[in-house]
């Protein structure tokens, strides 16, 4: 059986001090956090750079994905240790600012000017506490409306990379606040007077974060000007800025690309607004929401009506490993996981019902405290996302809900990029570097130039492309490198896998204008169609067709059929059909044309077809059945039925299983089990 295993080591993050230089931000969970509702206002949806207005399409798919640049923000201290994820967004043709992109959160707050052209208070609102944490911190913040919001690459925002117009809902930041029952406000330089109450409790502006506003400068985290919300929740109907309120299908966070370098053409990292078919089919841990309780949140966003999730969702399976003296003892867990890229340290426990499990093998988390344990995250069908992580950070902070919920932070999506697919109610998670971009094997093409794919490209090498891959130049996937292709990809140069090196076909994607394939890696076909149901791709896209290939390399059907348009090489690996499980799973082989050797020994359990005027040469072995309408010479050997149609003709010195000869056809005196 042919196996692909990735164990991805993520670097831990401390707890003790978040980006505000105070103790650790954790939003709250359950909680409505705005004193005043609003009206809901009409919204926008997206078709392009410039993006449509309402309505949005029946068929949510039919929006093509657009990407918007992020950007990895290092720590104050450490150049090289990311902990944030920043946005660049400009308002109503203001000058654009960084924000915080942070999934753990719904609503989008920023200092934004109060000259700005258009911007006006929410009519009926108040000014109000945003919380986070404990509720003894947060944002003192206006709701506002404006007209447009803009995107813009962070390292060069001169002109956006998509605009959306429309009626949008942000809060504007007054103050960064704090509350007299913060662990640590007598250290705080805060005002004497509070700035407002909430539920009864009064709120106190931070003096120096006040002082930056003031200036222009970003305020309560820099260089971050805000935080912009983008959980696949809402828990308010005037929350009309997230990524929820802009498309009907869904996103996906691609963190896991250029960190601290630009090897990664094109989007990287990314936000892809819009899911399709090719995005879904990049991702096989895909995770139900299951039930949910909507007492506190919305079922639609506003403005888009897409579906919206819970804080936590999903029913996810993985294990912790905590120490316990000098050995570490693995604690078992399912459930809800809130996935958040505000949250700077791998594990964050939010619930009491991890803390009990832990007490039960003898470990304990104090409260504010951290610590360094393994996880491991298991349970669905590719293998391929059973995904362990060593030496982590974990950490608490007091007075957790109940339940068994946990939130899993940044580090997780700097090795796997995360989809929210509102349309299907599915969460799912993948190790590649997942992207929509169109990329050209030509390096004159007006696109990003993509033709080669190594360690240092994408998650260490891993790629999953979901856009279009075109040009007449050849495409290399380097050793240790590993390519997921979801598009119709129409390039014309050849396709090279390297020893140790893999390429997946999966969905609808296609290399079907490759002039060849010389694999000496791995080649998977057993993805392609409708390998998951939710992906929404059609049958008919299982078979896999190639003009060419060859080489030593091992190529995995699946249950599909590996179609040879125009052969002219030797296949000297292996073809099997085997799965996780060591079952065969019915793949075949067609030659549709040309002239094609099989030299390795091959277990496919599937029917092996040649066409009429192909010619099929076997020097090493076949497992199953042959049907021949072209010319078949054995020199090797065929375990199966070798069936002679019309037209066809079967020769050679090696042996069959059995021969069987329709009327037209010819064959040679075999060695044979038996003769039909």
């Amino acid at each position: 059986m042919l196996e692909a295993l990735v164990v991805k080591e993520a670097a831990g993050r401390g707890i003790g001090r978040d980006r505000r230089h105070r103790p650790l931000v954790r939003r709250i969970v359950g909680a409505k956090r705005m004193a005043c509702r609003l009206t809901p206002m009409l919204g926008c949806g997206v078709s392009g750079l410039i993006l449509s207005a309402l309505p949005f399409p029946a068929a949510a798919d039919q929006v093509p994905p657009v990407g918007i640049p992020l950007k990895h923000v290092a720590s104050d201290d450490d150049e090289t240790d990311f902990d944030a994820l920043g946005i660049m967004i400009g308002v109503n043709g203001a000058q654009p600012r960084l924000y915080q992109f942070d999934t753990g959160s719904d609503m989008f707050l920023g200092q934004v000017d109060e000259a700005t052209p258009g911007v006006q208070p929410v009519p009926g609102s108040k000014p109000g506490l945003y919380g986070y944490g404990d509720g003894t911190y947060g944002y003192w913040m206006q709701e506002i409306q404006f007209a447009t919001m803009a995107y813009y690459h962070p390292d060069n925002p001169s002109e956006p990379v998509a605009t959306i117009p429309g009626k949008h809902i942000a809060g504007r930041i007054i103050d960064w606040v704090y509350s007299k029952k913060h662990d640590s406000f007598k250290d705080l330089h805060t005002s004497d007077k509070p700035v407002g109450n909430h539920d009864g409790v009064a709120y106190y502006a931070d003096l120096d974060v006040r002082a930056r506003m003031k200036k222009g400068e970003p305020g309560d985290h820099p260089p971050f000007y805000g935080t912009f919300g983008a959980g696949d929740y809402s828990q308010d109907k005037t929350y009309m800025a997230s990524p929820g309120t802009q498309t009907k299908s869904g996103y996906v966070v691609a963190a896991n690309a250029n960190m601290g370098d630009s090897n990664t053409p094109g989007c990287a990292p990314c936000l892809s607004l819009h899911l399709t078919p090719q995005v879904r089919a990049q991702f096989t841990a895909v995770m139900p929401w299951g039930k949910l309780d909507y007492d506190d949140s919305l079922r639609q966003f506003p403005s888009s009506g897409a579906n919206a999730s819970n804080m936590h969702d999903g029913n996810y399976s993985y294990t912790i490993s905590v120490p316990v003296g000098k050995k570490k003892r693995a604690v078992d867990f399912r459930g809800p996981i809130l996935f958040d890229t505000g949250t700077a340290e791998f594990i964050l426990v939010d619930a009491d019902g991890m803390l009990s499990k832990f007490r039960s093998k003898g470990y304990k988390l104090a409260e504010y405290d951290q610590d360094s344990v393994d996880i491991k995250f298991y349970g669905f069908g590719d293998k391929l996302n059973d995904l362990e992580y060593d030496d982590v950070i974990i950490g608490r902070l007091a007075d957790e809900d109940s339940g068994n919920t946990v939130t899993i932070g940044l580090p997780f999506f700097q090795s796997n990029s995360v989809m929210y697919d509102l349309e299907k109610k599915v969460s799912a998670y993948s190790p590649y570097f997942v992207t929509t971009s169109d990329f050209s094997t030509d390096g004159t093409a007006n696109i990003p130039h993509l033709s080669k794919v190594n360690e240092d490209i994408g998650s260490s090498g891993w790629v999953g492309l979901a856009g279009t891959l075109s040009g007449k130049g050849d495409f290399t996937i380097e050793k240790d490198a590993n390519v997921r292709m979801t598009g119709a990809n129409t390039y014309t140069g050849a396709t090279h896998i390297a020893d140790g090196a893999y390429l997946h076909l999966a969905g609808a994607g296609s290399i079907e204008h490759s002039a060849r394939i010389l694999n000496e890696g791995t080649f998977y076909v057993d993805h392609k169609g409708s390998y998951l149901t939710a992906w929404g791709v059609d049958k008919s896209f299982e078979d896999a067709v190639l003009r060419d290939i060859s080489g030593g390399g091992d190529i995995v059907l699946g249950a599909n059929r590996l179609i040879v348009t125009a052969a002219t090489g030797s296949i000297s690996g292996s073809i099997t059909d085997y799965d996780d499980n060591n079952k065969n799973l019915g793949g075949g082989l067609v030659l549709a044309g040309g002239k094609l050797t099989i030299a390795g020994d091959n277990d496919y359990s599937g029917l092996t077809e040649v066409a009429s005027g192909a010619e099929m040469h076997v020097t090493g072995q076949l497992t199953g059945d042959v049907s021949v309408y072209g010319k078949l010479i054995v020199d090797g050997q065929v375990f199966g039925t070798v069936k002679v149609n019309n037209g066809g003709t079967l020769s050679g010195t090696g042996t069959v299983g059995a021969v069987k000869v329709l009327p037209g056809g010819k064959a040679a005196r075999m060695k044979t089990t038996a003769v039909d």
